[in-house]
Formats: structure tokens, sequence, C-alpha cells
């Protein structure tokens, strides 16, 4: 049966040259690209037999001839023939340039790229008419817009129109004030107390629904999605219970933030008769609601990835899936997709896993701080099989350290909010050991999932999969941090950089006054984790193999994960191959795109929130440490998590960059002072390098820069 539909598949006859199979699969696919693993497949060539060799062979000769192209990664085929023009709607991206999404049938294939010069004035949403580019050689096809269709009105958050103009207006009001206040001595606070009186800030909402007009975030989700919504059924049936593993009456239980509203991740743990121990992670099987090819399918894979705010949450999914139906709330069915591992009791070690579509009810909701007090105190219910998972999981983080991971010690910064919903505290969050052990719990599943495929892989042929990947660091960057680190007296060696030689660095430097800033250099020296449709690794981890599974109420990646690993389970056959390797590539780049975007989202809105705290504190001294020095000034960081600058003009004398000390240096002499600077007869006499303390005082909340303005307080 494998055979006959393989065979009707690719349409072309094992009979003939080599030659001849390979056009009649090109012409059957025109348009099409396959990497060479795919066409052995297609047109029965083994890997492992003589032949494969001159398929390769063949396939290099009939791209020299130009009879097939070749595009990035390697694939082959016959470009399609395009027509002259097509249909479609726009989306503009983040760069500025245009991706249209061609109607069905129009012949162009799934994007038709345009450059932001070529748009007329379109925007995303819009229906367009697009002249193809027919000479340009390029795999991707490439057009101009001639034509706005239709225009799409996208719903926008409540108010967006009256913000925009209101900021305008403080923005002209602001420059207003600023050029009719006569100059003035500027001994602190009392500039400010002038200046923020003239002009009117923004609220918090205001501002976050700025932010959110600006990262492009989406807003409400569209009719046809909710409408796909609405037919799901509000509970679990009994249609929905065939062939899965019933662990109803198995302990499981959830363990998230206090706020949290959607718990995707449950666990549980069990002793075997040989004295392993059976961890389980049940993960919500959200592929079993969301399906490909539905509006709801599209509009998840367009968000990408729910964005978190600062008070507030933008869903990649519609709440009545993510904090309902898919949520695993406790005293209820929920369908989920486990993943249980056989661990070593004594090393921590993953023996063994399973994966295996099943149902849950889990038997409680634990916040990280309800979970911690259990485990220390040893009270309350689950309180023993608590502690048991702690144990479970510091044997599996030191194998993992062991192995060469690396662990930098991030601080998360949290805010208060009042009855309004303004920020009003901002607040270190601490890191606890339940937190840990649900992160080591879930690396060890998302790590189980991708050694899988890696074993079918090595099975037979190359397997398509969606890796999360984690290239080298930047080397400059760490021997900038080589440098700064033998300055205040730690050893580095730039040359020898490998996740073990970071990790002793790390080590070497904890509970030191300078960890958390050299914690930072190096966090920020690392390459961005990306997801790719091939696999180089993951540098921070030290694993050769790794996946995101564990979230896919909130990311995408993970439901597209969900859906491959089931269908491997259920051995997938070519044709899903084929068409996983078509569109792997692109939902790659899309989701690390709006990854990144969630990313610079969520950090600016931190950013904003912190705002709003500080500003009653303007006119105050704090001390901070110095997180950045460049040409114009340096950065101080407060112990609350806010960041701000003191500029260069508002140091007393004349500094220079020097770039070798990534520092701020007095200059010598008069004669290369300012004209102000020699006739105060100022000298400077101190230097300012990353690391150094100081004590500054807050003057300014700069909200259209979203910074604060810093001068150094009087000694």
């Amino acid at each position: 049966m494998a055979r006959t539909k393989h065979r009707k598949y690719t349409d072309t006859d094992r009979s003939g040259s080599l030659e001849d199979r390979l056009m009649a699969l090109f012409k059957s696919h025109a348009g099409e690209l396959f990497k060479t693993n795919e066409i052995s497949k297609m047109i029965g060539v083994r890997s492992d037999d003589d032949s494969y060799q001159e398929l390769r062979e063949t396939l290099r000769i009939l791209e020299q001839k130009g009879i097939i192209s070749r595009g990035s990664r390697r694939r082959f085929g016959i470009p399609l023939s395009l027509p002259a023009k097509a249909s479609g709607v726009l989306k503009i991206e983040r760069n500025g340039h245009g991706i249209v999404k061609p109607d069905p049938n129009s012949g162009v294939g799934s994007k038709i790229f345009i450059n932001k010069n070529e748009l007329r004035g379109a925007r995303t949403g819009d229906r367009v008419m697009v002249k193809i580019h027919t000479d340009r050689g390029t795999e991707r096809p490439t057009g101009a817009i001639i034509d706005i269709v239709e225009t799409r009105q996208i719903p926008a958050p409540k108010h967006r129109a009256e913000i925009t103009r209101g900021i305008d207006q403080v923005e002209r009001q602001t420059r207003r004030a600023i050029k009719e206040a006569p100059p003035k001595p500027v001994p602190g606070a009392e500039r400010i107390t002038r200046f923020t009186r003239e002009r009117k800030e923004p609220t918090f909402q205001e501002m976050m629904e700025r932010l959110a007009a600006e990262s492009g975030l989406p807003g409400e989700f569209p009719k046809d999605v909710m409408q796909e919504v609405a037919k799901h059924a509000e509970t679990v049936s009994k249609d929905d219970l065939v062939g899965r593993l019933d662990l109803r009456k198995k302990t499981i239980f959830t363990i998230d933030p206090e706020d949290a509203k959607d718990f995707d991740d449950a666990v549980s743990l069990e002793e075997n008769d040989d004295w392993t121990l059976t961890l389980g992670v049940h993960i919500a099987d959200v592929s079993h609601f969301v399906r490909e090819g539905t509006a709801l399918d599209s509009e998840a894979l367009e968000r990408g990835t729910s964005v978190y705010l600062a008070g507030g949450v933008i869903p990649m999914l519609p709440e009545a899936l993510s904090n309902e139906l898919c949520s695993l709330k406790p005293g209820v069915d929920r369908l989920t997709f486990s993943v249980l591992m056989t661990v070593d009791p004594l090393t921590g070690k993953v023996k063994h896993a399973e994966f295996q579509k099943s149902v849950i009810r889990s038997v409680m909701r634990f916040s990280y701080e309800e979970a911690e007090q259990r485990i220390t105190t040893r009270k309350g219910k689950y309180a023993k099989l608590l502690k048991q998972m702690r144990e479970l999981s510091e044997l599996m983080y030191a194998q993992r350290r062991k192995d060469g991971s690396i662990d930098f010690e991030t601080e998360e910064v949290r805010f208060k909010f009042d009855d309004e919903r303004n920020p009003i505290e901002a607040y270190k969050k601490e890191r606890l050991g339940s937190m840990r052990m649900i992160e080591e719990f879930m690396l060890a599943a998302n790590r189980a999932v991708a050694q899988y495929i890696a074993l079918k892989a090595r099975e037979g042929h190359e397997k398509p999969f969606l890796y999360r990947i984690h290239a080298d660091p930047d080397t400059e960057k760490i021997r900038e941090i080589a440098r700064l680190a033998k300055s205040m007296g730690y050893s580095f060696d730039p040359s020898d950089i490998t996740p073990k030689t970071i990790q002793k660095f790390l080590d070497s430097i904890k509970g030191k006054p300078e960890e958390h800033l050299l914690n930072n250099m190096m966090l920020r020296a690392m390459a961005k984790a990306v997801y790719a449709e091939h696999n180089v690794g993951h540098f921070g981890l030290a694993f050769m193999h790794y996946t995101h599974f564990t979230s896919p109420i909130r990311r995408y990646p993970d439901l597209i994960i969900h859906r491959m690993l089931h269908e491997y389970i259920l051995r997938m056959d070519a044709k899903r191959e084929h068409h996983y390797y078509q569109i792997l590539p692109d939902i790659a780049d899309h989701t690390s795109a709006m990854e990144r975007r969630a990313t610079e989202a969520e950090r600016d809105s931190a950013k904003i929130a912190g705002l709003f705290v500080m500003r009653s504190e303007v006119g105050n001294d704090f001390d901070g440490t110095i997180t950045g020095v460049q040409h114009y000034g340096f950065f101080v960081g407060l112990a609350n998590g806010a960041e701000g600058l003191v500029h260069i003009r508002e140091l007393k004398g004349f500094y220079i960059f020097d770039e070798s000390q990534v520092a701020l240096v007095p200059q010598k002499g008069l004669n290369k002072m300012l004209p102000h600077q020699r006739r105060a007869k100022v000298r400077s006499t101190k230097s300012f390098h990353i690391g150094d303390a100081v004590r500054v005082k807050l003057i300014r909340v700069n909200f259209e820069k979203r910074g604060l303005d810093f001068i150094l307080a009087e000694e």
C-alpha cells in the first residue's frame, strides 16, 4: 500500500534512465524545490546505494546545463512559469518590505516579495494587484504593486487615534516650552519640576496602546476565527478520548506563576519496580483543537507567539482555548500530549522516553510560591512528592551542568499595579527553586522530542523538523568582556570559547559585586536562539538536538511540533514529509521574527512601566552601577531594575570616550576644554568605567525617548 501511494504521489516510474526519472519528477512538480534526500526517496534511490552518488552527479549536470535550478539549502527543481500579474493580500514586515499572499490557484506559489520602494502606499491587510518580475532569476517570486484593489480596515485598540493626536500635541507643547524657557543654572530637580508642569503626560494605558501600534502587534481576533472557536464544545467528549492513554487517576498537577491563566504543562513522578523513576511531562494538546488549514491555524501562525506586556497579554489563541478548553485546570478532563521519561534516580539521566496522546485530570494548581513553601516546610498535600521532584531536578541540573550547559542568572523585573492598572512599584522577581525544577523538566521533555526525531533520521533518511538552534557567541563581544574582566581582576581566555569555559567563568564571579554586570554582558554576547529547519545544535544548553514542545498555547513552533511528532509516531508518509520540507523554512523565519517582535515589545513595555514608577522619584538620589559607556555618556542601573543615562554634558570638566577601556576619561589641559569650562577652570579628575559604583540624582522621566535622565549627585 505504501508503495502505491508513493508512486501516485511522485508520478514517476522507476524504469528508464535516472535522468528520465528525475525530469518526470520535476515536470510533474514544476515550481517546487526538493532536497537531494527527498528526491532519492521519491524516485526510489536508497541513500546507502551506489546509485545515490550517481543521483547527486546527475543533479549537478542538469543544473550546469540550465535544465533545472538550484535554490537555497541545496534544493532542486524546475522554475514555475509565472503569470504577468497576480492578486493577493499584503503584509508589511518590520523591515519595511512587503509580502503578498497570492489568491488560490494564482500559479505563483505561497508568497510574492515586494520591495519597500514598490509598495505604492499599500498597507498591511490591503488586497492588491501585483506585477510579477519574471526576469530577475530569483528563487522566490518578486513583484511591484500596481493597484490597491481593496483597502482593509484593521480594528485598532480603543482611542488609538485620539492617543496619537494627543501625543503629537504634547510633543508640540513640549518643544515650545523648551524653546521659550529662559536659560538658567540647573542645580538638580528644579529644572525638571518646571519642565514637567508645562506638559501633559500620557497615561500608562495610552502608552501601552501606542507601543502595540508601533510594534505592529495584533488586535482582536477575526470573526471567522472566533466562529471556528465557537464550534468547539466546552468540555471533552467521549469521542475525544478514543486512542488516548487514560491518566486521569494519576497524581498530576500544574505549577505556574501566581497570575497565570493558561496552564499548558503539568508534571507527574512515579517509582517503577526496577527502582527507576517515570517523569511525566503532560502538555496541552492544542493541535487537537487547532487543525492545519483552518482560519484559527492561520491566525495562530500569523501571530507566532503570545506577547506578555506589563499588565496584560496579547494571546496567540483566543481565550476560550488558551484560558479554558486547552488550559490544564484542576478537577476537569483535559486532552494532553505526554512525554513519559524513564530516569535513573542516581544520576538524573533520561534512559528512555515515550510519547503518547493522553487525557489527564489535574489534582491541583500550584503557584511557584505555594510549591516552594511545601518543599521547604515539607508540610501540606503532595509535599513529599514535590520534595522528590525537587531532588530529581537537582540531579538533572547537575548532569546538564556537567555536560557543559550554561546557566545565566537573569533577574526579572515585575510590577505592582493599582486598581486602575497603573504601575506603582517595581521589584525583582526571585528565582525560586520550584521555577528551576519546572524549567529542568521542560528542558528534558523538549530535548527528548528532538532526540526521538534524530533517532528516526539515523534509522533511515533525514526527517523534516523544526529545531531550536543557538549559534556560537559574538567573538568581538567576548573579547570585550575578557578585557573588562581582566581590569576587574578576573581571568577569562577569549580564545577558548565553549559552553564549559563560559560557565566556569560565570561560576568564578558568582556572589561578587561584578556578577550581575558581567553576567548580563555575557548574555548579550550570546547569539539569539532561533527556529530553523536545519540543526546546528544549541550552544547555550550544550545540546546537539533541541526543540520547543512544551508551550503550544503560546508558541506556534510548539504547536507544529505536536503535529509532526504525532505523524511520525503514526509513520508519516513521503507526501507529508515533502509538505513539511516546503513549509518549515518559512515557518522558522516567520516565528523567529515574531518572537523578536514580542521580545522587543515586552522589553519596551517593562521600560515604560518603569518610567511610570520612577516619575514620583524625580529629585531623589540613588546608588547605582555603571552598566554601559558610550561617547555621549554612561548608563546607570539601579537596584529596582531601572536604568538611565548620565549625559556627558552633565559632567563637570571635559571627557573623551576611551574605546580600549570602554570608559569616559578626563581630558587634561585647559586648551582642550570647552570655552565655558576654561572660564570656570573646571578640571576633570575621575574616570567612569563599566562596573563603577556611582550615586545619581533623577532629573527627568523622558516618556518620548522612554528613558531616565540622571546627573551625578552632589558629594
